[in-house]
């Protein structure tokens, strides 16, 4: 029972972290305007961001595997969709750090104010930014709301957790899918009040889940019960 209370709020301290590092994966310089000039000079917070973006991958695996062997036994096939939809999105928030450090290597380069090469390197910046857009707010998100959506399915199920935070899982998720969808048609652009209130509801639920699992955990009797 110790175990699965350990193991209950580690899951916890994770999804705060995902939160954490989410909030520092922002990188106002690359969302600018000037993106190319304003990577260069801010150097170091594209680096934060970056790094912010690896430990996010880091930390859904982490979710993932941690999670998979407790819900396993409440459905194999949500169970396994569930994890392999958190290492693909994981795969994916690698590759969206890849693109943020080759804008940051184009910019630097930009700075460098060679003449000839000013107009190849707005194309390629533009393409590496369009890029890293759709790959960090649409592809990803998509892939990890797929994840979330069996994630919670399961944990109604199971009745891990109440049956309340599930469904609010739910209801958070599909406005989370809402705003990527938005954002894939060119409805709503990224980071503006629209985007972020679709997103609202699944961000209070997981620093709530978070918190829920540190301090009460997943209920020990219904783990135990189905060994």
């Amino acid at each position: 029972m110790n175990s699965i209370k350990r193991e209950s709020a580690l899951i916890g301290v994770l999804f705060i972290a995902s939160m954490v590092a989410g909030i520092f994966s922002i990188t106002p310089a690359v969302d600018s305007e000037k993106y190319l000039i304003e990577a260069s000079t801010n150097t170091y917070q594209v680096l934060l961001g970056a790094a912010s973006q690896f430990m996010m991958s880091l930390i859904y695996v982490g979710v993932g595997i941690l999670l998979y062997p407790m819900v396993k036994r409440f459905g194999a096939a949500l169970s396994i969709g569930f994890l392999s939809f958190r290492i693909i999105a994981s795969t994916l928030v690698v590759i969206g750090t890849i693109v943020l450090l080759s804008i940051l290597a184009l910019s630097q380069e930009f700075t460098k104010d060679l003449p000839n090469a000013i107009l190849s390197v707005e194309i390629v910046g533009n393409m590496l930014k369009i890029t890293r857009d759709y790959i960090n707010h649409v592809f990803m998100i998509l892939t990890l709301c797929v994840s979330n959506f069996m994630m919670y399915t399961l944990l109604i199920k199971s009745k891990l957790v109440p049956k309340w935070i599930s469904i609010w899982g739910l209801l958070g998720t599909t406005l989370s899918l809402l705003a990527s969808i938005l954002v894939l048609f060119q409805v709503v652009e990224i980071i503006t009040t629209e985007y972020l209130v679709l997103n609202v509801p699944t961000a209070f639920l997981e620093l709530f889940l978070g918190l829920f699992l540190i301090f009460k955990g997943f209920d020990k009797k219904k783990l135990l019960a189905d060994e």
